[in-house]
């Protein structure tokens, strides 16, 4: 995006759509989709449980649903397997009215147990974690759940088969934007698996009962996995008869099989977009990602990396204009706090951290930063393909010039997520978080109570100050005072710099023009929005 939008409580920036469903498919129109979803930030084929989806969110939301989502635009929230909520006057319950004649993949009726147990699941440490665990404990009891003091969630009642409420400790301004990636689950097939077991659990392959418009048919790993168009998927039967995720080793080979027609979507790089645009078999959907991309310095490990000044010094060493330029062909903007979106920037922070070599130099010795002692770093990520080493490869040179050797490594995805999460074995990493819709999204990534795996704060980053931000931003319903909290929040990230924040780039997919009605956004990891993918199918 070279701009930012009027100031709205949406998102950042709008959608773009191919071949949107203006039309009808024809009767009897079908066929099978193959595309490759490998990336630009992709965990894998392998990926398959929703709890923590990642990058891979897109392939799963054909397979699970949410109470509500995101339109395509990222502008307004819609039902999903609720029809319509309310909230009371005082802002603190909830009123979901479910969607009936729901059925899950295996026949069974949805209803509101199945909400409760999700929400269970989701805060359940046992479960292995859950990317809005940290949000959901807004909810009364939920604390006390995760903590293993109460069996079951004060917060959550189920008033009827088609009614759930949620009370929360205090008002909730993103609540339904939590819910719109909060996953719903089937209680009655997961249930049956051991808490302990469900994050590695072969349900996921095997099982995997959701009320989406596609349903598992077959897993292989690191092959492939298929499934089949949901006859009774509450929006109508799907025109596709089979969607296939194949698996690509890398980025260039899925572009070079979607050249060749054996599959009819990949995600391409800004290096590639103009040679796609020329060919006459391709569409190329583009649109801002919502990502920040960022370098994050392992402080667990060495504490000095956690100083402020020493990460403000990456930043003045980075000429940022310059990659965007010669890199990303200008499809960037930088960013200095999380948010993308004007309205969250007080104009103070959009102006920070010029390119400074000088100043990069001083502030590394005011924190007494010592070369020899701290050595090489080595410099991971799960971005797979040529433009992201040539990305990192300038950042090695940039840090150099002011005394910091890194030394860039690419890897799979599963095996990065296990480095940068699980083990905290990395020095340093290059990559990429949601910054939207909503400002909230920043609580995941920085509160203190956000502490991987509860959310994604995996180096225990906490600054009262922040915190507090976030909190008022949450509890702040009306969205100008809203927009005046999250600008100190904005304050505060761009000083501390939990992450270093780099830019928002622009992303594309590629699709065959085979593929009609194809409704699609560059979000993050294609984000959780009404896809319309039941109208989705293949012209011959």
């Amino acid at each position: 995006p070279t701009s930012a939008p009027a100031p709205t409580e949406a998102p950042a920036a709008a959608a773009a759509t191919a071949a949107p469903a203006a039309a009808a498919p024809e009767a009897g129109s079908g066929g099978t989709m193959i595309g490759a979803w490998n990336g630009p930030c992709c965990v894998g084929v392998d990926n398959l449980n929703p709890l923590k989806a990642g990058g891979d969110y897109h392939w799963l939301n054909k397979i699970y649903g949410h109470l509500v989502t995101y339109n395509v635009e990222y502008t307004e929230i819609l039902p999903d397997l609720a029809e319509s909520w309310e909230v009371s006057d005082d802002n603190l319950t909830w009123t979901f009215h479910l969607r009936q004649g729901v059925t899950w993949h295996d026949g069974s009726d949805f209803t509101a147990d199945d909400v409760a147990f999700s929400i269970e699941v989701c805060l359940d440490p046992a479960a292995g974690g859950c990317s809005k665990a940290s949000q959901l404990l807004s909810i009364v009891g939920a604390q006390a759940f995760a903590d293993g003091a109460a069996s079951t969630i004060e917060g959550v009642t189920v008033v009827d088969p088609h009614t759930i409420q949620f009370t929360t400790t205090e008002p909730n301004a993103p609540f339904l934007d939590t819910l719109a990636e909060t996953w719903i689950l089937h209680k009655a097939s997961l249930g049956a698996v051991d808490r302990s077991t469900i994050d590695e659990s072969d349900y996921w392959a095997t099982v995997a009962i959701g009320t989406g418009p596609f349903k598992m048919s077959k897993h292989e790993p690191g092959q492939f996995t298929e499934l089949v168009r949901n006859e009774d998927y509450f929006r109508g039967a799907p025109q596709l008869e089979r969607l296939i995720r194949r698996h690509f080793a890398d980025p260039a080979a899925a572009l070079l099989a979607l050249e060749n027609g054996e599959i009819d979507l990949a995600y391409v790089t800004a290096d590639e977009v103009a040679r796609l645009r020329q060919n006459p078999n391709l569409t190329v959907i583009a649109g801002p990602s919502q990502v920040d991309n960022f370098l994050s310095f392992n402080s667990v490990t060495t504490p000095l990396f956690g100083e402020p000044k020493f990460r403000q010094a990456i930043l003045y060493a980075i000429d940022r204009e310059a990659i965007i330029e010669t890199l990303y062909n200008g499809a960037a903007t930088p960013v200095n706090c999380l948010y993308g979106n004007r309205q969250y920037i007080p104009d103070s922070v959009a102006a920070k951290y010029p390119y400074d070599p000088d100043r990069a130099r001083e502030l590394l010795a005011e924190v007494g930063y010592d070369a020899a002692a701290v050595g090489e770093i080595e410099l991971s990520t799960y971005y797979n393909d040529p433009l992201s080493l040539d990305v990192m490869t300038a950042i090695q040179d940039y840090l150099a010039q002011v005394g910091i050797t890194v030394t860039p490594r690419q890897m799979d995805g599963p095996s990065w997520t296990k480095l940068y999460y699980d083990d905290l074995a990395f020095g340093a990493s290059f990559a990429g978080g949601a910054n939207g819709p909503d400002p909230h999204r920043a609580f995941q990534y920085f509160h203190s109570s956000s502490v991987w795996p509860k959310g994604t704060n995996n180096l225990s980053f906490a600054n009262a100050e922040l915190d507090a931000a976030l909190e008022e931003g949450a509890s702040t319903m009306d969205p100008a005072a809203r927009a005046q909290v999250y600008q100190r929040a904005c304050e505060v990230m761009s000083e501390t710099l939990p992450w270093i924040f780099l830019w928002e780039q622009e992303r594309y997919v590629a699709i065959s023009n085979r593929l009609q009605n194809f409704v699609y956004t560059p979000a993050p990891a294609g984000g959780s929005y009404y896809d319309a993918a039941e109208t989705w199918f293949i012209q011959e």
